[in-house]
C-alpha cells in the first residue's frame, strides 16, 4: 500500500489561526483535582440515576441485568469517556476547538453544542417541578395529602388504607381505589384520571395539562416562576466559570449521597422495604437471551455516563497538562454507575413500603419517570413522621442532582464562545452567561403552558435518538483510524508518561465503533413514536420530532464542505480531502514546554491502514 504526503506549506488561514492561538487570553485551569472530579460526578449523575435506571434494571431482569450494564461500561462507555478526556486535556481545547485533530468532523463538535442548546431549556423546565414541590414542602400541611383543594375532583382519597374521601360521601370500594391506585401510579405513560390527593395534586395542580399538542392553552404562572427561580441559581453558579463551579461542586455534588444516604436508612426501617430490595436485585437471566435486554443496557450506560454530548470535552480541556485523567475517568464510572445501583436500592425500599402498605404485590406499585419523583415518593414520604422534612429533603435531592448536571451543559455554550471570541467575551463572562441564562429561559417558556408536558416528551424522545451514537462512532474514527491511534497513543505518553494500554487501543479502533454502529442500526429499525399514557401524537408531531433528531446532525455536512472549501486551491479533490483530514496548524499541546517540539513534528507523514492496525498491538 502506497504511503501519502502531503504538502506542509503553511496557508494563510494557517497563519492566522497561529496568530488567533497566540493572542487567545490564557485559559483557566482547575483549582484543584478534587474539583474536577466533583464536577464530572456531578455531570454524571443525573436524574435518570433515581428514576430511570431502577425501573429499567427491575423491567430487564434485575440483578441480571447488571451484567450487560458492566459490559458496556468497561468495553465501550468508560474507553470513549477516557479519550474525550485525552484529546480535551492534551489540546486544552474545549467541543468544537478540540477537532482541529480532524478538521473535516469538526461539524460532530459543533453538533454537540447544538445538542446541548436543545437540551438545556427542556432539561432546565424538568428542574421547575421540584423547586415548586420544595417550596410547597414548607407548608403547614403538605397539599398533596389532602382533597377539598380547588384543584381537587369529587373523586379525590386522601388514603387507600382508610379510603377517606373528603369531599364526598358517595365513596367507592377498596377494591376499586386499589385498581385506581395500580392505574395512576404510572401517570407519566398511562394517562388516567387521578383519584388519589397526591395525583390530583400532580395533575391538575402541578401540569394542568391540555387534551394534547394542539391545544398549548395558557402559561402557568407557578411553574414560571420556579423556572425563573433555577436560572437565577444556575447563573450564580457559573457565572465564573470554573472557578466558580469548582467551589460549589463541594456542596453540590456531595449532598446528594448524603440526603440518599439518609433517605435510605430511613425507608429501611419501614415495613416490607427489604421485599423491595429483593425485587429489586432478583436476577431473572432468561431475560439475557433478549436483543432488547442488551440495547436498553448500551443506552442506559451511555446517557447516564455521558460521552457523545460534548461536556467531557468542556470539563477536561481545564485540566493540567500531566493530570492523571485515567484514574479520574475510571473512579468517575465507578462512581456513576455505583449511584444508579444506590439510587435503585431507595427507590426500590420505598416501593416495597408502599407496596406492603397496600397490600399489593411490589410490582404493581412499579414506576419510572416523573410519575415515580413526583407521585410514588411523594405519596410514601407523606406517611412518615413529620412529612414536611422528608418531603423537603427529597426535593432538595432532585434539585441538587439536576443542577450539578446542568452546570457541565450549560457550560458549553459560554465556553464555545469565548474559544471562538477570547478578545471579546474572555473579560466579560458573566455578562455572556447572564444572556445565555435568559435566552435559555426564554425558550423554555413553551414548555410551561399546560400543553408543555407533550412537547416535552416529544423533544425528550427524538432529541438524541440519532446524534450521541453518531458522534461517538465518527469520534472513534477520527482518532483511531484518520489521525492515527499510534500518532493518538504518543500523545497520551506525552501528557501521562505512559501510552495508553493495549485493551484501550484494540476497543477503540475495533470493538467500539462495531458495537456503536450496531446499536445504531438497530436504533432506527426499533424506534417507534412518542408516547405520553394514553395520548397518540399526530403524524405530524413524529415529522416535528425526527426534524428535531436530525438538527445535531446537520453541521457534520456544512462543516464537512466548509473544510474542503478551505483548500479549493488544491489540484484535485483527492488533495483537498487529504488536506481537510490533516490536523490544523494550532493541534498542539496545551503545555508550552512542549509545544515547540511538538509543533516541529506535527506534520509527519500520514500512517497507512495497516501501519495504524499494526500500532493498536504495539507495545
Amino acid at each position: 500500500m502506497c504511503r501519502i504526503r502531503v504538502d506542509c506549506t503553511m496557508s494563510a488561514s494557517d497563519l492566522k489561526t497561529m496568530e488567533v492561538e497566540e493572542t487567545r487570553t490564557s485559559r483557566p485551569q482547575w483549582g484543584s483535582r478534587v474539583q474536577y472530579v466533583l464536577t464530572l460526578v456531578g455531570y454524571s449523575v443525573g436524574l435518570g440515576n433515581i428514576w430511570r435506571f431502577p425501573y429499567i434494571c427491575n423491567r430487564n431482569g434485575g440483578g441480571a441485568f447488571l451484567i450487560p450494564f458492566a459490559i458496556f461500561l468497561f468495553l465501550a462507555c468508560f474507553p470513549l469517556f477516557f479519550l474525550e478526556t485525552c484529546v480535551s486535556q492534551f489540546s486544552g481545547k474545549g467541543t468544537v476547538h478540540v477537532w482541529s485533530f480532524c478538521p473535516l468532523l469538526k461539524g460532530v463538535g459543533v453538533g454537540m453544542v447544538i445538542l446541548g442548546c436543545l437540551m438545556v431549556p427542556y432539561y432546565n423546565f424538568l428542574m421547575a417541578w421540584p423547586i415548586y414541590y420544595l417550596v410547597q414542602s414548607c407548608s403547614a400541611v403538605l397539599p398533596w395529602t389532602t382533597c377539598g383543594n380547588d384543584w381537587n375532583t369529587v373523586y379525590c382519597v386522601t388514603d387507600f388504607v382508610t379510603n377517606v374521601n373528603s369531599t364526598t360521601s358517595n365513596m367507592t370500594s377498596l377494591n376499586d381505589t386499589l385498581y385506581d391506585y395500580v392505574a395512576v401510579t404510572k401517570a407519566w405513560e398511562n394517562l388516567t384520571l387521578a383519584h388519589t390527593a397526591v395525583e390530583e395534586f400532580w395533575q391538575y395542580k402541578v401540569l394542568d395539562i391540555s387534551t394534547g399538542l394542539g391545544n398549548i392553552g395558557s402559561m402557568q404562572g407557578h411553574i414560571v416562576g420556579c423556572l425563573f427561580a433555577f436560572y437565577v441559581i444556575m447563573f450564580f453558579c457559573i457565572f465564573k466559570g470554573i472557578k466558580s463551579v469548582g467551589k460549589v461542586v463541594y456542596v453540590t455534588a456531595t449532598l446528594p449521597y448524603i440526603l440518599l444516604t439518609v433517605l435510605l436508612i430511613r425507608t429501611l426501617m419501614l415495613p416490607g422495604a427489604s421485599d423491595g430490595l429483593v425485587y429489586f436485585f432478583a436476577p431473572d437471566f432468561s431475560r439475557l437471551q433478549q436483543v432488547q435486554v442488551w440495547l436498553e443496557a448500551c443506552l442506559q450506560v451511555f446517557y447516564s455516563v455521558g460521552p457523545g454530548w460534548g461536556m467531557v470535552h468542556v470539563l477536561a480541556s481545564f485540566n493540567k497538562f500531566h493530570e492523571p485523567c485515567l484514574r479520574d475517568t475510571l473512579l468517575v464510572s465507578f462512581i456513576s454507575e455505583g449511584t444508579s445501583i444506590f439510587g435503585g436500592c431507595v427507590t426500590f425500599s420505598v416501593l416495597g413500603s408502599m407496596a406492603a402498605r397496600f397490600g399489593v404485590p411490589v410490582s404493581e406499585v412499579v414506576s419510572s419517570g416523573p410519575g415515580l419523583g413526583f407521585i410514588a415518593y411523594p405519596q410514601a414520604l407523606s406517611q412518615l413522621p413529620v412529612p414536611q422534612l422528608w418531603s423537603f429533603l427529597f426535593f432538595l435531592l432532585l434539585i441538587t442532582i439536576g443542577l450539578d448536571t446542568q452546570f457541565s451543559v450549560t457550560e458549553v455554550l459560554p465556553t464555545t464562545i469565548i474559544d471562538s471570541y477570547p478578545r471579546m467575551f474572555a473579560k466579560r463572562r458573566g455578562i455572556l452567561t447572564a444572556a445565555i441564562c435568559l435566552v435559555y429561559f426564554l425558550m423554555g417558556l413553551v414548555f410551561c403552558t399546560q400543553g408543555g408536558p407533550y412537547i416535552f416528551q416529544l423533544i425528550d424522545w427524538y432529541i438524541a435518538a440519532l446524534s450521541v451514537i453518531l458522534f461517538c462512532f465518527l469520534e472513534c474514527i477520527a482518532v483511531g483510524w484518520i489521525y492515527g491511534i499510534d500518532r493518538f497513543s504518543k500523545d497520551i505518553e506525552l501528557m501521562l508518561g505512559h501510552p495508553p494500554p493495549i485493551i484501550l487501543r484494540f476497543l477503540w479502533c475495533f470493538v467500539i465503533p462495531v458495537v456503536l454502529l450496531t446499536v445504531f442500526v438497530l436504533t432506527l429499525v426499533q424506534y417507534g413514536p412518542p408516547t405520553y399514557g394514553k395520548y397518540k401524537y399526530p403524524p405530524y408531531a413524529v415529522t416535528i420530532g425526527w426534524c428535531i433528531a436530525t438538527v445535531p446532525i446537520i453541521p457534520l455536512l456544512v462543516c464537512a464542505a466548509l473544510s474542503l472549501l478551505k483548500h479549493r486551491s488544491a489540484a484535485s479533490f483527492k488533495q483537498r480531502l487529504l488536506l481537510a483530514l490533516r490536523p490544523d496548524f494550532d493541534w498542539m499541546p496545551s503545555s508550552s514546554t512542549h509545544k515547540g517540539p511538538y509543533r516541529e513534528e506535527q506534520q509527519s507523514r500520514r500512517r497507512t491502514v495497516r501501519e495504524n492496525v499494526r500500532a493498536v498491538f504495539k507495545r
